[in-house]
């Protein structure tokens, strides 16, 4: 059952109970700005991992952005039940490095897209306990340009290969969540609260992209380049294929979070949050790795790829939060 069908039904639960209960609910919305700094390390330490891997072997790559979003939410309460949930949206340039990324040589530009939504339970046990739970889903779709210009595979100086990555790159973090909360008064106004959770997840990168070479005269050549292209079997010295490839793996993630809130009045309050995530993956397996070549070039599917590069996600998150009670 993927993310968006549980929510769904999860909300369906969340309304039928209200339903139930109508007159004993409140329910309030919050808008926030979040403060996000986010990172990942790709590290692959397995030599004997195919071609195919995201990474190179005996290499690590860190990427790691900063961005604002802002942060909408809606929530439900009954007695000590409180159901919520929670979107927010960012985006950010030069994600990964600008060189030697995706592998040593080549250039990288990049631009990307974050969004995050989660799910959230809470139940009451005292004044200042709480217990947390929910679902959690954070993608990333980063649209990417890779280059990197190769000499001719045969050694000729005459020309060069300059060689194209261009396509998209979606990442998916989805997983569950528990967490102990506590809270305690510090002032006539003032609150404070501190969250410890766990939380398991999965972790899929899905790449959809155009690989194309294109065959360039070099100053030996005495030639004209079009001279050059003309030597080649299609006429043009450019080969190009659309490759598709996904990766899975699983792991999980510390959490914790700090917080100030403010009552303005009985039913208006102002939060000030921190949190920190830090997720560990194992090395992923490649589910479906496919090259469909244009204009004749080979086709085919690699079956025995394989990845040993492990995954490091970190996110910290400073927030401003406002929130309105109906």
């Amino acid at each position: 059952m993927n993310y968006k069908k549980k929510l769904t039904l999860s909300l369906a639960a969340v309304f039928c109970f209200h339903a139930s209960a109508e007159d004993e609910f409140t329910w309030g919305m919050s808008i926030g700005y979040e403060k996000i700094d986010y990172g990942i390390t790709l590290e692959n330490t397995d030599a004997g991992t195919s071609s195919s891997d995201i990474v190179a072997p005996n290499t690590i790559s860190e990427g790691s952005m900063s961005y604002g979003a802002v942060a909408i939410a809606l929530d439900m309460r009954f007695g000590n039940h409180s159901f919520s949930v929670k979107s927010a949206n960012g985006d950010s340039d030069d994600f990964m490095p600008s060189d030697g990324f995706p592998f040593d040589g080549w250039k990288n530009v990049d631009s990307n897209e974050r969004s995050e939504t989660s799910l959230n339970y809470s139940y009451k046990i005292n004044n200042n306990w709480s217990v947390a739970g929910g679902t959690y889903f954070g993608e990333n779709e980063r649209e990417f340009t890779h280059t990197k210009t190769f000499p001719a595979r045969d050694g000729n100086t005459l020309f060069n290969w300059d060689t194209t990555e261009l396509g998209m790159q979606t990442s998916e973090s989805e997983g569950t969540y528990i967490a102990a909360v506590y809270q305690d008064q510090l002032a006539k106004k003032w609150f404070w609260y501190g969250k410890l959770g766990y939380q398991t997840s999965t972790f899929n990168i899905g790449q959809k992209y155009n690989y194309a070479e294109q065959a360039v005269a070099t100053d030996a050549w005495a030639g004209t380049q079009a001279q050059l292209v003309s030597n080649f079997t299609n006429g043009t010295g450019l080969f190009e294929w659309d490759i598709v490839y996904a990766v899975e793996t699983e792991g999980s993630a510390a959490v914790l979070g700090l917080g100030l809130v403010y009552v303005i009045t009985p039913i208006d309050t102002v939060t000030f949050g921190y949190e920190r995530k830090n997720y560990s993956y194992d090395k992923g397996d490649v589910v479906k790795y496919t090259y469909t070549g244009l204009s004749g070039n080979s086709s085919g599917v690699i079956d025995d790829a394989t990845t040993g590069t492990t995954f490091d996600e970190e996110a910290d998150y400073l927030t401003i939060t406002y929130r309105h009670q109906f």
